[in-house]
């Protein structure tokens, strides 16, 4: 039996959660793996919801009419923690912490109301930091009021520094009762062996175009049958990539694309170093997502292009492409310098 009904695809994992929950076998930590906008954090929010619904007698999901299911939906309860890189300065005045509180509330309501399906508008912080994670021990001390279980979840985690890390792997270690982890990450290589250990883990796959197609048939009922079909082609199986396609940045990210594909097999030195430069210019305001979505897009014709046909390429050669890409990636979050970064790869 599936519980889950807000999920876009991934059948096999929800099926799996499902019977963990009907069998009350639920893992004290789970590290969900995969690209952005596969439903990583859809699972993890309704996941919660099943586990503390209030008429959940019949085990058959979650009502969304009690009072945990309201305060779950709007990210309003005493039981869930969220954790992200860090906004705060040691500068900032109450007037933008105020500001930036505001501004997170929101982009949280969202995320409640499109059921995890949203990634925060806003840049965040590079790094989730040993502060952070303190949160975490002092929100572990004190039982439920409602005495439900209690969650955490850390997005992503992958950029949790080293001292965060370590912090973490203590109260892992040692759980608490009825306190439960879901870490989500697109890089869980940087995460520390030993955390992941203590974690149950789960690789979740890109959407496959029908899951796709679907999604935009349900939230662009407008969209031409054509549109439909090339959208999901180029969305890689990431409904957060889909969601710019569709935005006036769409045409936008495509041009840009272009440019890098440009860099790559076109340009010459010391040409290369000024085309990147021009590139980086027009890309340093863009989200985690648009940027993503250029990168992968480019590798995906490159190793098309060049290995495509008769020339097959194998899978370890591949692998390491896509291993170099994913590295750059890694690196430019954490702001390492773009300029230095593309030039190497």
């Amino acid at each position: 039996m599936n519980l889950f009904r807000d999920v876009i695809g991934q059948e096999s994992i929800t099926l799996s959660l499902s019977g963990a929950l009907l069998n009350n076998k639920l893992h004290h930590a789970y590290l969900f793996t995969g690209p952005a906008g596969v439903g990583k954090e859809a699972v993890a929010l309704e996941l919660i919801k099943i586990v503390n619904c209030l008429e959940n007698k019949s085990k058959l999901g979650y009502c969304g009419e009690c009072a945990s299911c309201r305060q779950y939906a709007s990210f309003s309860s005493d039981d869930l923690m969220y954790i992200f890189p860090s906004l705060t300065k040691a500068s900032d005045s109450d007037k933008i912490l105020k500001e930036r509180a505001d501004m997170i509330s929101s982009e949280l309501r969202q995320k409640a109301i499109l059921k995890g399906y949203h990634k925060f508008s806003f840049k965040s912080g590079r790094y989730i930091t040993l502060p952070q994670i303190n949160e975490i021990k002092y929100f572990a001390r004190f039982n439920s009021i409602n005495r439900s279980k209690k969650f955490v979840i850390i997005h992503p985690a992958d950029l949790m520094n080293k001292e965060a890390q370590n912090s973490l792997l203590k109260i892992l270690e040692e759980p608490p009762a009825d306190l439960y982890f879901i870490l989500i990450s697109e890089n869980q290589s940087v995460i520390l062996d030993t955390i992941r250990s203590r974690c149950l883990n789960i690789q979740f796959p890109p959407l496959n175009e029908s899951d796709i197609k679907k999604y935009v048939t349900d939230h662009y009922p407008d969209t031409e049958e054509d549109r439909i079909s090339e959208l999901a082609s180029n969305s890689f199986g990431s409904t957060d990539t889909l969601r710019k396609l569709v935005s006036d940045s769409g045409n936008e990210l495509l041009e840009l694309h272009g440019e890098l594909k440009h860099i790559f097999t076109r340009s010459l030195p010391p040409d290369t170093t000024r085309l990147i430069d021009g590139f980086i210019d027009k890309i340093k305001e863009f989200s985690d997502t648009e940027t993503d979505f250029v990168f992968r897009r480019t590798m995906e014709e490159l190793l098309s292009e060049t290995y495509g046909g008769e020339r097959k390429m194998s899978l370890k050669g591949r692998s390491v492409i896509m291993t170099d890409f994913e590295h750059f990636g890694i690196m430019y979050k954490r702001n390492i310098n773009p300029r230095l970064l593309l030039i190497n790869l």
